[in-house]
Formats: C-alpha cells, sequence, structure tokens
C-alpha cells in the first residue's frame, strides 16, 4: 500500500492492503507521552504510554478509553488519523478470513509473517502500572466494547499460529492499529 501521512504531527505509517482492507502496517503513535504510572485522563489531550526500548519509535499503548476519546461508538475515528478508524471486531474477523480464520491468522500477520501487516511482539501494560511479555506477545484493541469496564482485544504471541481474543480491562494498555473508512 501507499504510505499514510498523518496531518496532525505528520507522522508517516506504512499501509498494507489484505483482502478488501487497507490497514496500517505499523502500530499508531500519535499523542503526547506520559508517565505510564499516571493514567490517560479525558482532558482533551491525546495520551499514551511509551516503553522504553531500542526501537524508534518506541512502542505507544493507549487505554481504550482514551484511545475511543470517551466515546463508545464502533468503528469511530478516536486517535486514529482522518478517514481512518479504530478496527470493530467485525473489521478483525474480516482480516482473519484472509487465512481461514483467528486459529492460523497469528503466523502471516506477525513481524516475521508474509502479509505485511509486520505485527510486533511489543508486550503489554497492564493495568497495574507494570510492562509484561515484552518481546513475547501483543494485543490489539478494537472500537468493540464489552460492558462497562472491558473491551474486546486481539492478541498474538511468538509460540503460537493463532490470534487470541477476548475481552480485557480498558485500563489496559495495548497497541493500535486502524484501518481505512
Amino acid at each position: 500500500g501507499d504510505n499514510l501521512l498523518d496531518i496532525r504531527d505528520s507522522t508517516t505509517y506504512p499501509t498494507i492492503q489484505i483482502g478488501s482492507q487497507c490497514w496500517m502496517a505499523a502500530n499508531l503513535n500519535y499523542g503526547t507521552e506520559i508517565p505510564h504510572t499516571a493514567p490517560q485522563r479525558d482532558n482533551c489531550i491525546p495520551e499514551k504510554y511509551s516503553r522504553p526500548s531500542s526501537l524508534v519509535p518506541p512502542p505507544s499503548f493507549y487505554q481504550w478509553d482514551e484511545l475511543m476519546r470517551y466515546e463508545e461508538t464502533q468503528q469511530i475515528q478516536g486517535l486514529c488519523p482522518p478517514a481512518w478508524h479504530i478496527p470493530s471486531e467485525v473489521d478483525w474477523n474480516i482480516l482473519f478470513t484472509n487465512w481461514t480464520n483467528n486459529a492460523f491468522a497469528g503466523a502471516p500477520l506477525k513481524y516475521s509473517g508474509y502479509s505485511g501487516f509486520n505485527a510486533l511482539l511489543s508486550g503489554v501494560e497492564h493495568f497495574n502500572r507494570s510492562w509484561n511479555f515484552i518481546d513475547f506477545a501483543v494485543m490489539f484493541w478494537s472500537s468493540t466494547s464489552h460492558g462497562p469496564w472491558k473491551a474486546w482485544a486481539h492478541g498474538m504471541n511468538e509460540q503460537n499460529y493463532s490470534v487470541s481474543y477476548y475481552p480485557s480491562y480498558r485500563a489496559n494498555a495495548f497497541s493500535v492499529r486502524c484501518i481505512r473508512d
């Protein structure tokens, strides 16, 4: 795909066409970095956590409510660039059907896979403010809520070909991929 220039901060993201969908081929890296021990707040400032890393830029992580700009609408733009949105469960499942289903989608979607999606195993930041699964797993948010405290997330890890999915606490901070409207 073509590169996406985010006019808000001049960040350029690679994109990849997979089936009928165009995805960012790198994680969202938009917002003001705050200490991972501080909660992201509804203060009109897009906030993110960045894990110390040798990667440039370092991996960025978002709590669900901040990512969604404190709205519960599926396929909302949230913190994604204009004309892009946070993928819903439907969007993610369409992506997985390119490899039969989520049981086999993890291998091609990971950084070492052949799809061009390039999911980095950058870890997660749990609501207790600790970094976990660095270089072993990654979790991506969807825009689909699961009650007042949780939202659906999808994960990949080093050892499995599958993509896991489950409702996760919104206070956790995960990676984000955006999909074109």
